[in-house]
């Protein structure tokens, strides 16, 4: 399906929360210096979860890119008879 489907709930609680954040934005803006910390703070929560975001691109890109360094190992089971040790069945 292309387009996500979301729920009256999580639009509702969505608008909500985006009505808060304007009321505290609208409050630094009249000074208030607890409205400033909480603008800053949740502004800083943003800039963190963007470079996140930025960082796991550029791995990701380095890892498409960048071939990879070694043949992938073999394993071999230390309980496999090998040929020569094998028992035989005679009779």
């Amino acid at each position: 399906m292309l387009i996500p489907q979301f729920s009256l709930r999580s639009i509702l609680a969505a608008t909500a929360v985006c009505g808060v954040v304007s009321l505290v934005g609208a409050a630094a803006l009249r000074g208030a210096p607890w409205a400033g910390a909480v603008i800053i703070a949740i502004a800083a929560l943003f800039v963190i979860l963007a470079i996140h975001g930025l960082m796991f691109f550029v791995v990701w890109v380095l890892s498409l890119v960048t071939p990879r360094g070694r043949a992938p190992v073999v394993g071999h089971s230390p309980f496999a008879a090998t040929a020569a040790a094998a028992p035989t069945k005679e009779g």
